[in-house]
């Protein structure tokens, strides 16, 4: 009983988690500028990319449904200019509306945000050198009220009138939480342009980390494993200069000589690296795990790797490595999240072609009703609403009501249908021995029916034998076949679901074993 109780406590906190928490798309683009950002300016920029999630969102549906070109960027001037400036509270900072003195640390840190654009010759198209400029061409700080004369109105928890010891009105005025920026528009339109692609992840990251490292290495993981790469290959220095381990400086002497410009590499020795960057965000990433606060951590089977492992040219391993190879595994609320992804996009789709088909419908009113549909009947109720609900709809019918409440009706009319249990039937003998159904089969069918399509396609090529004990036994031709299998449950989140979907099917989560038979 304690143990259902500590892990029905663990899954309402995963729930709280994925309720209260916000994600955002940021441009691929970004990650090349936000090099060496403290995390409090990591954490600044990743909510002012929060600021623009509707132009990026705009972008996207324009890129794929409206134009055959690709569209310039992610942000125009005119989107900015329209937009003008954000404001940033700061409670999200941690800081109470009260207590301004505090967010001097923050100020300060956003004052030497900067960016470098390449400038290129224009008639040469040659790169010349870099502009240096600040993301925010303006910061606006809310301060004391002062009136013409000069005379100042102090600010107070309260907004009320107070009485002052001489028994004069004295009016103290509430001052507003929040810092106001205004961005650089050429700075913008370069850092927040999209059309290199973007990839999806906690807005607070950066707030959440202890280290700086961690949500550098977070955010460049996650462009990895948004495509599906979970033990990226990533070539030694690109790493080190992605996690902004080179610093440019141009030193001048005097005026007769030409500046020279040095770099400096910070953890030189691979094994400062890997104790003070990597190992650093790797204990991060794990408290992070368990609190909820990050989708994916470093985590390998083997110990000694660490979740990462250094790659050499030769067979000498010592000095820099040539490649790190990172073995990244999603958390508990990473899988989460990605179903989340997977039903919530499937579930707008859906939604989308019907309204197509059939504008009247109230858009509210479906997606509530698609949300509704249980887990298990989700794959087989999009195939009936994609093809059966327009046949439905064609045939002849004696409805009266409108055609809304009629494309409503059906559909819910197929859930009570597939939702109810069938009544059991008296079967003969002779159909008994002609249609003998082996134990365990009727749930490997419904479990084929309720996993992921790719992997329910490849493993209905293969036979089930039986069911013993919380174990399929399934017939093969060749070793091929399990390998094809059993690459599927590679990927934690499609393991996670199709585990969820035995507990439906069988009442508890099974193995598989393989049998090589002759077909």
């Amino acid at each position: 009983m304690a143990k259902k109780s500590k892990k029905e406590d663990k899954e309402g906190k995963l729930q709280i988690a994925l309720n209260e928490l916000r994600w955002i798309n940021t441009p691929v683009n970004y990650t090349s500028y936000a090099k060496s950002y403290s995390l409090i300016q990591q954490d600044v920029m990743l909510l002012v990319s929060g600021r623009l999630q509707d132009h990026f969102a705009k972008f996207l549906n324009e890129h794929r449904y409206l134009n055959k070109e690709r569209p310039n960027g992610g942000i125009t001037k005119e989107d900015l200019l329209k937009m003008g400036p954000i404001r940033l509270r700061l409670a999200d900072f941690g800081i109470e509306s009260s207590h301004y003195d505090e967010s001097v640390k923050v100020i300060n840190q956003m004052k030497k945000i900067e960016f470098h654009l390449p400038r290129f010759d224009p008639e040469t198209g040659l790169r010349k050198g870099e502009d240096y400029m600040p993301i925010f061409s303006k910061i606006f700080i809310p301060k004391n009220f002062t009136s013409r004369e000069g005379e100042d109105f102090n600010y107070s928890g309260d907004g009320e009138t107070k009485i002052d010891e001489d028994g004069q009105e004295v009016r103290k005025f509430r001052r507003d939480g929040y810092i106001e920026v205004t961005i650089n528009i050429e700075v913008a339109k370069a850092v927040f342009d999209m059309a290199d692609g973007y990839f999806n992840h906690l807005e607070r990251i950066a707030y959440f980390c202890n280290s700086a490292y961690t949500s550098r290495l977070y955010l460049l993981l996650m462009k990895y494993a948004s495509k599906g790469q979970m033990h990226p290959a990533i070539d030694y220095r690109e790493l080190k200069e992605a996690l902004g381990m080179f610093k440019v400086d141009v030193e001048k002497s005097d005026d007769t000589q030409p500046a020279k410009v040095v770099t400096t590499e910070k953890y030189q020795k691979f094994s400062q690296f890997r104790k003070q960057v990597l190992d650093v965000a790797r204990g991060d990433m794990e408290r992070l795990c368990e609190e909820n606060k990050i989708e994916i951590m470093l985590s390998c089977t083997d110990p000694d790797k660490k979740g990462y492992e250094p790659i050499y040219r030769g067979s000498v391993k010592r000095g820099n490595p040539e490649k790190i190879k990172f073995h990244i595994k999603r958390t508990p609320l990473g899988v989460a999240r990605e179903l989340e992804l997977h039903r919530g996009s499937s579930e707008k789709r859906l939604c989308a072609k019907l309204m197509s088909l059939y504008p009247t419908l109230d858009r509210e009113r479906l997606k509530a009703f698609v949300a509704d549909v249980p887990e298990e009947l989700w794959n087989d109720f999009k195939a009936y609403a994609y093809n059966g609900v327009p046949k439905a709809v064609e045939q002849p019918h004696r409805w009266s009501g409108t055609m809304e409440d009629f494309v409503f009706y059906i559909m819910d009319q197929w859930i009570k249908q597939h939702s109810a249990k069938p009544e059991p039937r008296q079967m003969t003998l002779a159909f008994a021995e002609a249609e003998e159904v082996k134990p365990g089969e009727k749930e490997w069918q419904m479990y084929l029916r309720l996993i992921d399509k790719q992997l329910a396609s490849d493993l209905s090529k293969v036979r089930y034998l039986s069911f013993d004990d919380g174990v399929v036994c399934l017939g093969v031709e060749n070793k091929a076949q399990v390998e094809m299998i059993e690459e599927h449950f590679a990927d934690v989140a499609v393991l996670t679901h199709a585990q969820q979907c035995a507990v439906k099917s069988f009442g508890k989560k099974i193995s598989l074993n393989y049998k090589i038979v002759k077909q």
